[in-house]
């Protein structure tokens, strides 16, 4: 197979991993390339907003990306995801997915009545849980969606630990829901440990937007 080059672009260390093994998995031939700015999410959460020289920032990251010959660029951080919003994949003959479009889309396809989405930051459950919601409107569909926030997870914790965190977290949460959504990927590496003990589908978006862009890359080469 032709190799290729992935850019992965990231604002928290800690999504670089998860995001690494999901795109290797799913593309083996791929050469991984990480850009960071570990300060957009702490300038994000002081300034409050998404402002125009924090979007500027992301968008740098994304050209250089492309202009270092990218076969396909991810953003790994779901706060910053929207920015894949605004490319025009004929302009960058690439393509560009955000964090977690692929996530929202196959929670979208699961049609569940009730979404419990886990994060490890405030921030993150609001901005997540405003957006899949608007993706379930979009489709025209009448969700109920809540949000448990797990502070631990945004430690450096290896998987088990992480996943125990996690789950015990969960397993307070008393009203029913029928899919799980883990909105950030420093959650994810957690995820097969869920999906062994929670009964409802487990979804986490390094692997889902993995193979998207694997769909994506070998489409333009066909």
């Amino acid at each position: 197979m032709t190799p290729v080059k992935i850019a992965l672009i990231s604002a928290t260390p800690l999504a670089i991993a998860p995001a690494t093994a999901a795109v290797s998995a799913a593309v083996p031939n791929s050469t991984i390339w990480n850009l960071l700015d570990d300060r957009l999410l702490a300038d994000l959460k002081q300034q409050g907003e998404m402002t125009g020289p924090l979007a500027a920032r992301m968008d740098i990251l994304i050209e250089s990306a492309l202009a270092g010959g990218a076969d396909g660029v991810l953003l790994t951080c779901s706060q910053y995801g929207v920015r894949a919003d605004h490319r025009d994949p004929a302009t960058d003959g690439v393509t560009v997915i955000s964090a977690d479009g692929p996530l929202f889309e196959d929670a979208v396809a699961l049609a569940p009545a009730s979404v419990l989405l886990a994060a490890s930051l405030e921030s993150a459950a609001a901005d997540s849980t405003a957006r899949l919601d608007a993706a379930f409107a979009a489709a025209g569909a009448v969700t109920s969606i809540r949000s448990v926030v797990v502070p631990t997870g945004a430690d450096p914790l290896p998987a088990p630990e992480l996943a125990a965190h996690l789950a015990a977290a969960i397993s307070e949460v008393t009203e029913p829901y029928d899919v799980v959504v883990l909105a950030q990927y420093s959650l994810a590496p957690a995820a097969e440990e869920l999906r062994a003990h929670i009964a409802v589908p487990v979804l986490d978006g390094p692997s889902v937007a993995a193979s998207r862009l694997r769909d994506a890359i070998e489409g333009s080469r066909r």
